[in-house]
Parts: C-alpha cells; structure tokens; sequence
C-alpha cells in the first residue's frame, strides 16, 4: 500500500492556522455579558438626590463655620478695642495722679473688673459660666512696666516689663496694637490683647492700658451656633430626602403606568394621563402613534390576504363559466346558468370589494365617528320606505312592526307622539342597518317582523325573519369574518332545476354582520342573533337579531 505524500511545513502550520480559526466537533463558548447592577429608579433618585444634598451640605458647612471662626475673632477684637478706648480715658486721671500705684485704688479696681453672676442665660438663651473673669486688664507706663494687672495672684504680673510685647511696643509707638498669646505650649486656648494710649493733657503717652479675652470665652456661642445650625442643617436634609422620594415614587409610579400601558396595548386599554408630566404624556403618545403603525401595518398585510383569498374564488367561477360558455354545444338551459353565474359571481366581488372598505374603515385604530342626535323613527322609515322595491322583488308581504307591543303600519312611524332619540352616526348606523335587513329578507321564508322597545334609556331593535333556523354550531360563528351561509344549506330543495340551484347556492360575502358588530359596538350598544323556536303574535318562529342601543333625551328646539 503506497505512503501518503508528507505534508509541507507551511501547509500544515496553514491548516492549523484554519482549524484555530474553524474548528470543528468543539463547543463554542459564549461568554455571557453580566448584567449591571440593576437598581430602580426610585431608588437611583433618591440615591442622588441624597449624594447631592449630602455634598453641598458638607461644602457649605466647612464654608460656613470656616468664616464663623474668623468672624467671632474681629467681634472679639472689636469689642476689646473698645473696651480698652473707654478704660484709657477713665484711667488718665488716676494714672496721672499717681491714684493707680495706691493698693486701695487697685483692689476697688479688682473689685469693679471682676464682678461675677455666675451661670445664667443670656438674652439669645445660651446658657454660660460667668463665675469666673473672662477678660484681663494691665496698664503699663510709658517705659513698658506693668504698674496694674487685674489677674489674683499667682497670675498677677505688676512690675513686670511688658514693652517687648505687641499690645505695648507698638502702642507706645503710636500704633495699632494687638497680640494673641497662646496661654499653654500645646493648646489651643489663645488669649486676644488690644491696647490703648493713655494720654496726658499735653497729648504724650503716660501709659498703655490693655484689655485681654480668651478665645474660649466665646466657644459656648460657637457652640450652640454650629449645634443649632447642625439641627436644621438635618431637618432640612430630611425634609429635602422625603420630597426627593415621594417626587422619585411619583416618577416610578407615572413609569410603572406607562409600561403597564405598554404591556396592554394589545388590549387597547385607555392611555393614562399625567399631570405635571409632560415628557411622560408625549413619551406614551409616542408609544401609541407607534401602536397604531403597526397595526396599520399589520392590517394591511391581512387585508391583502384575506382580499386575495376571497377574490380568488368569483374569479375561478367567472373563469370556468366563461370557457363553458365558449362550447358550441351547450343548451339555452346551460347557458342561462352559466351567464347567471357570471353576473353573480361579479356581483359578489363588488360587494366583497365594497365590504372590505366598510370594514377597514371601522377597525382603524384611529376611527371616530361623527355623532349626532338622530330620530329612530324617521331614521327606520327612510329605511324601510328605500326597501320596499327589495320587499316586493322578494315576493314577501309587507313587513309588520311593532312599538312597545302595539302594531303600526309604515306611514304611522312618523305620527308617533314620543321620538327615540339616539346619538350616532348617520351614514354608519345605516349601514349597520342595512346589513340586517339585508339578511332578513335574503333568508326569509314569507315575512320580516320589526320589533322596537323603549325601555329604561335603552332602545332595542329587533329584526326578525321566517326562515329556516341557523344551525348551532352558526350561532357562535354568525359575526365571525368571511363567515356565511347559503340558503341551500338552511331548506329542502324542491325544485332541482339548474337556475334555481345557482340562485339557492349563492352565498354572502361574510362579511355583513361583522361589520353590523363593529359599528354598533363603536356606537356603545350590543347585538346578539337567535333562534326563535315557538311562534308568538308578535314573533314568528325563525331567527332574530338584536340591537340595543343608549337613547338620549330629545334636544332642545
């Protein structure tokens, strides 16, 4: 047995670049994307609503007690500027006399600057601790030399050289001064000094007097400032996060109706309404602009279908007939036949064609009808009156009507007291009409029995005829489109000639009592078909179709 070639190289490595990229008896496999985080969104705006306000509030307050701080601090120092303005003008005299070196003089001073009332609330209400003083007072001479200090001892610091210090140096110099001493080497409690000249008559400064206020002194203010803003600070929040939710449950629930919505536009369900929702109304008017699209999309291709299939067989017996007819060998009985069946046949596809018209226009999804006070009197007189050639071409007797079990003749319809009035659309109701009494007189046996009753705002119209009763299985099918019967199929043939058998067998389009369903549907009322087994006055045993419609009070002359 003769050895297979060896393969080249570069033909192996070729196939096996391929088979990486086709293989073959291996599984593919598919990487599933995961799926993100899926959150609602009520969830999601609160959620950002809540960031937000919870970094606004985190900036704003940093701003704001980052200025509070500074702003105390030059209250702090304007009130010890003034402070100590009022004290170098009371202590001139009592330096210049040389009153201010006197121990008595000093402790009366003591006395004055560090009275106390110990804890009370002042006039905002913050509750403080006055019990011990809060500010200090020293005055130096001209050289820097503490010559009075309001500290007890072992604070007290008279007799000290105070001239290198800010508050004095620069006073002494003529100048604004003011220093801030931290008290310990690892705290924070600093002490605020301002300064001021003590003049004599002449003008030269005699001494510097300064007036000293812990910056902690204020921190209880601060405190309660920052605690109270704090509490509203979070009230707000608060009440910002409710109305962020209950605006987020109200987006969600406007949301949840327009998908509900979307879900039963199958079921031709009422569009919701949104107040305060604009974007929410155009998005479902959207939805429904594109609903009706596509059933109109839809509709079109069934109806191109259905009209095909329908055509398809008038034309095939139009066909058939005429190439019959082409047979020189045919009788005038045949003939007769064949012609009769071709204007039939014609005549079912302009009735077919002019139906499917009727009927498109009804299940538009955008059909409106034109409604109007209309007289059902007048309205059934017209129409019977334009019937009457049909009534006597069907070799029937006149038909009987009935009003609230009383018997009338045709010309008495107008001469009746009290009008039924319906609101409905002229041309639509009458073709609804029509329709029935088409079928009544096309299956009745010797007469059509019009029966109409007024009862409790609703008008009932029933159209009977003599025929032969529908067969059970028709009841349920009679509105159901393209569905019809023939009179062949509903009597016992008697005369078997070829005419009448072409007459007896013709069929409707089907199409008739659909459409009575759909407008009258469209107009609010209901319609039902039955058979009617035991003859009465009034009713003759055959079948029977009902109408029901709202009446309306009579308008206004």
């Amino acid at each position: 047995m003769p050895e297979s070639p060896t393969e080249s190289p570069a033909l192996a490595g070729a196939k096996n670049w391929y088979a990486k990229l086709h293989p073959i008896g291996t599984t593919a496999v598919h990487n599933t994307p995961k799926r993100p985080l899926n959150l609602s969104i009520f969830f999601r705006i609160w959620l950002a609503v809540a960031l937000v306000l919870l970094l606004c509030g985190i900036a704003a307050f940093s701003q704001l007690f980052g200025y509070i701080k500074p702003t105390a601090h030059q209250v702090i120092e304007d009130t010890l500027a003034d402070t100590s303005t009022l004290l170098a003008a009371t202590l001139q005299q009592p330096l210049l006399s040389k009153r201010l070196y006197d121990d008595d003089y000093q402790r009366q001073l003591d006395a004055s600057l560090q009275r106390r009332y110990g804890t009370q609330k002042n006039i905002n209400g913050i509750v403080s601790d006055d019990s011990a003083a809060s500010f200090r007072v020293y005055v130096t001479d001209a050289a820097g030399k503490v010559v009075y200090d309001s500290q007890p001892q072992p604070n007290n610091d008279e007799t000290e050289d105070y001239s290198r210090w800010n508050d004095v140096y620069l006073t002494l110099r003529g100048e604004y001064g003011a220093r801030s001493t931290v008290q310990a080497p690892q705290s924070d409690d600093a002490v605020m000094y301002v300064a001021q000249p003590i003049h004599n008559p002449a003008g030269a400064i005699i001494g510097v007097v300064s007036v000293g206020k812990p910056v902690a002194s204020v921190l209880p203010y601060l405190s309660a400032t920052r605690q109270r803003m704090l509490v509203t600070a979070l009230f707000m929040s608060g009440a910002a996060l409710i109305l962020a939710g209950l605006v987020a449950w109200w987006l969600k629930q406007s949301i949840t109706l327009v998908t509900q919505y979307t879900r039963a536009l199958a079921e031709d369900t009422q569009k919701p309404y949104f107040y305060l929702g604009r974007e929410l109304n155009s998005l479902t008017d959207t939805i429904e602009s594109m609903k009706h699209r596509l059933e109109n999309r839809a509709y079109v291709t069934d109806y191109v279908h259905t009209l095909t299939h329908e055509l398809k067989s008038p034309l095939t017996a139009i066909r058939a007939s005429s190439e019959l007819l082409e047979d020189d060998a045919l009788d005038a009985e045949d003939r007769e036949m064949l012609s009769q069946t071709i204007g039939e046949q014609s005549i079912k596809m302009q009735q077919l064609i002019d139906r499917l018209l009727l009927l498109a226009a009804v299940e538009q999804p955008s059909f409106r009808l034109s409604r109007q006070p209309i007289e059902m009197l007048a309205l059934l007189h017209q129409l019977l009156t334009d019937n009457s050639v049909k009534l006597h071409q069907s070799h029937l007797q006149p038909m009987e009507l009935w009003l609230n079990d009383a018997r009338l003749h045709l010309q008495d319809l107008l001469d009746v007291q009290t009008p039924l009035y319906i609101c409905a659309d002229r041309f639509w109701l009458v073709q609804a009409l029509q329709n029935v009494l088409d079928n009544a007189l096309y299956f009745a046996a010797t007469r059509v029995v019009i029966r109409l009753r007024n009862d409790a705002e609703q008008l009932s119209l029933e159209i009977i005829n003599d025929g032969k009763p529908l067969p059970d299985y028709a009841l349920d099918k009679v509105f159901n489109r393209y569905f019809s019967l023939s009179r062949q199929s509903m009597e016992t043939l008697e005369d078997n000639t070829s005419a009448t058998r072409a007459s007896r067998h013709k069929k409707g389009t089907g199409l008739g009592l659909t459409l009575v369903k759909q407008v009258i549907e469209h107009h609010g009322g209901t319609v039902s078909i039955r058979n009617i087994a035991t003859p009465t006055a009034q009713t003759p045993a055959g079948v029977a179709l009902q109408i029901q419609l709202p009446t309306i009070a009579a308008p206004s002359r």
